[in-house]
């Protein structure tokens, strides 16, 4: 595997994460934890390292199921651009991600867009909110099996958001969703 690979977590280690029924090594299940879609095996080796980790951790993830790195191409089709009108208005979520009506999409989101959305909103909260926050929302986006539960998490997520950064700095984070 090479050192930039991006890994994700399958739906087993999501399941994982909250039924903990698999992984008895805590550093094991922090491993897993950081296993985000984001980070790459060179950043997870490094912090695997400053825990003490097993070195092969990973390995052990990947042979159990939990963790997986994804398809070299996905197949799907491409997504217009939204035009960025609703950078000027006041939606706080792009289009795709209002939650304003309460429903589903019209078109129900492909497993691809289910990760890409999981992938971003993972990294939204790990690379603005403090540890212990971070560490609670990621508990909650690990439980999400399907879209709307990811997409029922953004107003919590924008609470703490704005509490840390301010409205202003909150929406315009929130608005690099689904782009």
């Amino acid at each position: 595997m090479s050192p930039e690979t991006l890994l994700f977590k399958t739906e087993l280690g999501q399941s994982e994460i909250s039924k903990q029924a698999i992984l008895q090594s805590r550093p094991l299940r922090n491993v897993l934890l950081w296993v985000d879609g984001k980070r790459d095996v060179q950043s997870l080796q490094d912090m695997m390292r400053a825990i003490s980790a097993p070195e092969d951790a990973l390995a052990q993830l990947l042979a159990l199921g939990l963790i997986a790195a994804p398809p070299a191409q996905i197949d799907r089709p491409e997504h217009p651009q939204a035009d960025d009108a609703f950078l000027h208005d006041d939606t706080e979520f792009p289009p795709e991600l209002d939650l304003a009506t309460g429903s589903a999409p019209e078109q129900p989101l492909a497993a691809a867009d289910f990760l890409r959305l999981y992938q971003q909103i993972n990294s939204l909260v790990s690379g603005n909110l403090g540890m212990i926050k971070a560490y609670s929302l990621q508990l909650k986006i690990e439980q999400c099996q399907t879209t709307e539960q990811l997409l029922a998490l953004l107003p919590e997520i924008k609470t703490a958001l704005v509490a840390k950064h301010g409205e202003a700095k909150a929406i315009a984070l929130l608005r690099q969703l689904g782009g």
